[in-house]
């Protein structure tokens, strides 16, 4: 594994109180995603779970934050509310992302087929695998979109 995106842990750190008065400083989650993003790529058969995670990821993001009722929500014109979180996800790893962070995001926006012309997906597509997509295109318009 490189330490490609390794570099935001300790400048992205963020301080959570812990029992006893301890203090430690952890990554966000964006950057915590964004090193699962890396290690997928750079072994997908490997780290499978990894995939999962984003997964997770990708539909929980800024779950409790008001941030999901944004303006930049609602610019988007997102097909579905539910793509919300992808799509913050999205535009927060923008904000720090290097060249070479965008290389493996680039490359792992690519291993998902987008939508057809019509803006749909396969119709034999199971609701889960359709509900993946569509995340990974929110995610993508946050990411690029707005470059």
């Amino acid at each position: 594994m490189s330490l490609a995106g390794f570099d935001h842990v300790f400048a992205h750190a963020v301080p959570v109180q812990m029992s006893g008065g301890l203090s430690l400083r952890v990554a966000p989650p964006a950057v915590t995603a964004l090193l699962k993003i890396v290690a997928y790529m750079e072994d997908p058969y490997r780290r499978a779970k990894d995939l999962q995670d984003m997964r997770v990821i990708l539909a929980r993001y800024e779950e409790n934050g008001d941030r999901l009722f944004s303006d930049a929500v609602f610019d988007a014109q997102l097909p579905d509310f539910e793509f919300a979180n992808a799509f913050l996800f999205g535009l927060d790893l923008r904000e720090f992302a290097t060249n070479e962070d965008a290389g493996y995001i680039g490359r792992f926006l690519d291993r998902f087929p987008a939508r057809d012309r019509e803006g749909r997906f396969e119709e034999d597509l199971d609701f889960g695998t359709k509900t993946f997509r569509g995340q990974i295109e929110a995610f993508r318009e946050g990411f690029i979109g707005g470059q």
